[in-house]
């Protein structure tokens, strides 16, 4: 099946299946169809917004997150977080995240550093907006992905089905990939519009075939997924074929542990002591509270170990002591003076061991105790459980680097790319505009407008950001880390989608370094200062947003301040000023849809990627 540009080039049409319905596969699905393409998207959870929804369970039972059988909750949203970013800056490219734009019914905290419902609201609205929760398939746990050649021969010693005629049949077409799915009963009110057993499911939901997604399903649950906190049995199996996945898991949910000598808990193996503490890890605080009177060690001094250490001690903790290899800005490694809203917040070096008598003892060998709790702010793991044979071995994890793929997306494999692709692994970036970015090239990919480097050139594209890691001195554990290099990286997405997508503008990047360099010179208020009053850049970029923002709303809305306003399940939009705000009629969409196809397909060459060293 193929669509047509107006330029008369044919665009191909795939069956994809979105793995997450966070903000990077809403604005995947949204890409996608926008290319053309029929999308499905997997959701275990009853809503969309992945871990910006705040949900107050923990793993209780395993506070640390080292066991892979334990009782699974995805969030690690805290109650009081707050974004590191301006809102300006985090949005999606053509979809503002103006508290005056969204309305009443989307938004409710109009501050710069906003909390993280406002941020689950813009999703809500975007959601909406652009009618995406018909494409999303709720309470569905994927429990498997393989290619379909793999799943013909594993049918091929079984008793003939129809289910195996299919798959033979499809793996003989070409690339395809089958996904097992498994529906979950319980979960909430939020009812998923995707509708299961369509074009491309592979024979029913009964038999042979139902009887073997279930076996290969609860062993992939074991191995690494686990039990949702929330799920009851399941309802169905499903296994369908689809030309494409794209997989949007997120990797905020799977923690990553230091080894710490004396940890009471065995991690990857070791269990050599028994510190009678508390020990948690970040992703499961939610709230100061429990840790009034006490003495807290909190290890990692990133964005949440910096977070937490002050609301613990705004929160009335006894001390707060901060431990980690380096800080934000170096000067504050040897600042022995205490500090915090309780100025009660030492920083100390990485602790080295913790002991049966509650105390720690640190790199510099200070020994301090008796301490109460540990909360580990070390990160997080990536991880695809449900990932199976030739994809597993694409997305194999070591020491937090997947794969390598191509440009942090897509094997290097012509056999599994385009069909395989990934979004949103790289860190320390503004996500919600590179999820955009990289989605979009996705859907070209996937429609044949753009064409994928031969395997040599992806490769060595591969070699030279590794190499140029090595020269940077660099572990491979920073493979996807970007940092202020992520707007070379965006811009390298936007020339290859092709001349049509408009480059980021520059106030972007401006902004971001001002924010990074603020964060490091006011970490108590940086969230909270008249940020255009701190300097004449700051203002200047500000400006700049700001008329972007005001062009967003004017293409959306055909006002400058108009703003949404919600009815029924769609999204209308309404002016604010004016004689007769009108209000535009629901099942519509205005904002525009993508441009027509150039007449040729645009090629990735290596030499696009030859200037950047990393990526």
């Amino acid at each position: 099946m193929s669509s047509h540009s107006s330029a008369g080039a044919p665009r191909l049409s795939r069956r994809v299946a979105v793995i997450g319905a966070g903000a990077a596969g809403l604005v995947a699905a949204r890409e996608l169809r926008s290319e053309g393409h029929d999308v499905t998207v997997l959701e275990q959870s009853p809503y969309v917004g992945g871990v910006w929804r705040y949900d107050p369970r923990t793993e209780a039972e395993d506070l640390l997150g080292v066991n892979p059988d334990r009782c699974r909750v995805h969030g690690s949203m805290y109650e009081k977080l707050r974004t590191n970013l301006p809102r300006e800056l985090m949005s999606f490219l053509d979809f503002p995240f103006d508290s005056a734009f969204l309305g009443p019914n989307y938004s409710s905290d109009p501050r710069r550093f906003c909390g993280h419902a406002e941020v689950l609201g813009y999703l809500d609205a975007f959601a909406d907006r652009f009618e995406l929760r018909p494409l999303v398939r709720t309470h569905t746990r994927v429990l498997s992905v393989e290619t379909a050649a793999e799943a013909a021969q594993a049918e091929a010693g079984a008793q003939p089905t129809p289910a195996a005629a299919e798959l033979g049949a499809a793996a003989e077409a070409g690339p395809g990939w089958v996904v097992t799915s498994q529906r979950l009963a319980g979960h909430g009110p939020e009812t998923g519009g995707a509708q299961s057993h369509g074009q491309g499911a592979v024979g029913g939901s009964g038999g042979a075939a139902e009887a073997s997604a279930v076996s290969a399903g609860n062993s992939a649950a074991g191995a690494g997924q686990g039990q949702s906190a929330a799920s009851a049995a399941p309802a169905a199996v499903d296994r369908e074929l689809y030309d494409a996945v794209v997989v949007c898991n997120g990797h905020y949910s799977e923690p990553r542990l230091p080894y710490v000598r004396g940890m009471s808990r065995d991690v990857g193996g070791r269990s050599d002591g028994a510190f009678p503490g508390q020990q948690l890890h970040s992703h499961n605080y939610r709230s100061a509270g429990e840790w009034r009177g006490k003495v807290v060690l909190v290890v990692g001094a990133s964005n949440s170990g910096e977070d937490i250490s002050r609301e613990l001690s705004a929160g009335g903790a006894a001390r707060v002591l901060l431990s980690a290899w380096s800080w934000k800005n170096d000067a504050w490694g040897a600042d022995a003076a205490p500090y915090g809203p309780g100025g009660n917040i030492y920083r100390f070096p990485m602790v080295s061991e913790l002991h049966t008598d509650g105390s720690a003892t640190f790199a510099d060998g200070r020994v301090e105790g008796p301490i109460d709790a540990v909360i580990y702010c070390t990160g997080y793991r990536y991880s695809f459980p449900f990932l199976r044979g030739a994809a597993a071995a694409a997305a194999r994890v070591e020491d937090n680097c997947v794969g390598p793929l191509w440009l942090h997306m897509l094997p290097p494999d012509p056999r599994l790319a385009p069909g395989l692709s990934f979004v949103g692994l790289p860190w320390k970036v503004v996500p919600f505009p590179q999820f955009q970015l990289q989605s979009k090239l996705i859907a070209r990919l996937l429609s044949g407008r753009v064409q994928l480097p031969s395997r040599e050139q992806m490769d060595a594209d591969i070699a030279a950001h590794f190499e140029a890691m090595q020269t940077q001195g660099l572990p491979m554990r920073y493979v996807h880390m970007q940092g202020q290099q992520q707007f070379t990286y965006n811009d390298l997405l936007v020339r290859l989608c092709g001349p049509d997508v408009a480059p980021l503008p520059r106030w972007r990047a401006e902004l971001n370094r001002i924010i990074g360099a603020y964060k490091r010179e006011r970490p108590e208020d940086y969230r909270d200062v008249n940020l255009a009053t701190t300097s004449p850049d700051a203002a200047a970029a500000l400006a700049a947003a700001a008329e972007d923002v005001a062009k967003q709303v004017e293409l959306i809305t055909g006002h400058r301040s108009g703003r949404l306003c919600a009815s029924g399940e769609h999204v209308g939009v309404e002016a604010t000023f004016g004689a007769s705000p009108g209000t535009v009629s629901p099942g519509r969409s205005y904002l525009p849809r993508s441009l027509p196809a150039k007449k040729t397909s645009h090629h990735l060459q290596a030499g696009h990627l030859a200037q950047l060293g990393r990526y």
